[in-house]
């Protein structure tokens, strides 16, 4: 599993960090998660192909999360670039009234074949594909808003929190996960309802016993502050890593 890491911040632009999203490669299979304005762009950038770019996932509908999903939908109706590629949207409730509303606004500028354009809505789940397998959690954010914990065929696995606070479900999906990538979104002296911050992350990866922890949707302020000594006084030992984007996370 290689995981690419195509925006690190949030909302608010900054010159170094891109909104979210992030590509997931396995065997046979490439994942788009979180696909933020831009997100396309920058995975071709960083050596994803977007012509193989299986399944689009969203953790929730914030638009930082969802940009390029119209942009992607346009794409694929030139049939030159893309042929007849399929695309798999998953994400939680509320995922048909995403497509249904970009329908509404840009009609047949974005409207694919039903044999082409399969969507999936996922709550509380977990689901078995040939090379990887997704448990699914929700978690603390929005009123729709999961947590994802990936497997490869090797048993390697990748959790990935989406914006979230803290909750118990974010320790089930991080249990003895290889990687773990958590919202850390600003310092403790600094937190905001609906996030995380370094030290809660670290809090999560030190009770989930998580190999590893990369931290992310960092907003500016966090520019100012050692996150990595916030990390480290929630008593987390293991590996700790800031997220940068086009950071690449090989497991």
């Amino acid at each position: 599993m290689q995981i690419t890491i195509l925006g690190s911040g949030t909302s608010i632009p900054h010159p170094q960090r891109a909104s979210p999203g992030l590509v997931i490669r396995f065997d046979k299979t490439t994942l788009l998660v979180d696909p933020s304005s831009g997100s396309l762009h920058r995975a071709e950038r960083h050596g994803t192909r977007v012509k193989d770019i299986d399944y689009v996932l969203f953790s929730h509908f914030h638009p930082d999360h969802t940009g390029d999903l119209g942009p992607f939908l346009f794409a694929l109706r030139n049939s030159e670039y893309f042929g007849s590629k399929k695309l798999t949207l998953m994400g939680p409730p509320g995922l048909q009234d995403l497509h249904r509303g970009l329908l509404e606004l840009y009609g047949t500028y974005i409207r694919l074949e039903s044999e082409r354009l399969t969507l999936r809505e996922i709550w509380d789940d977990e689901l078995e594909f040939p090379d990887w397998s997704v448990r699914s959690l929700p978690v603390p954010h929005t009123e729709n808003s999961v947590g994802y914990r990936f497997t490869d065929s090797q048993g390697k696995v990748f959790a990935y929190s989406g914006d979230t606070d803290y909750g118990a479900a974010l320790i089930e999906l991080a249990q003895d996960a290889d990687a773990a990538l958590i919202d850390a979104a600003q310092p403790s002296a600094l937190k905001i309802d609906g996030h995380l911050t370094p030290e809660l992350a670290g809090k999560i990866a030190q009770k989930a016993g998580c190999k590893r922890l990369i931290i992310t949707h960092l907003y500016p302020v966090c520019d100012d502050y050692d996150l990595l000594s916030e990390i480290r006084s929630s008593g987390y030992e293991g590996p700790a890593e800031i997220a940068s984007d086009g950071m690449k996370i090989s497991l």
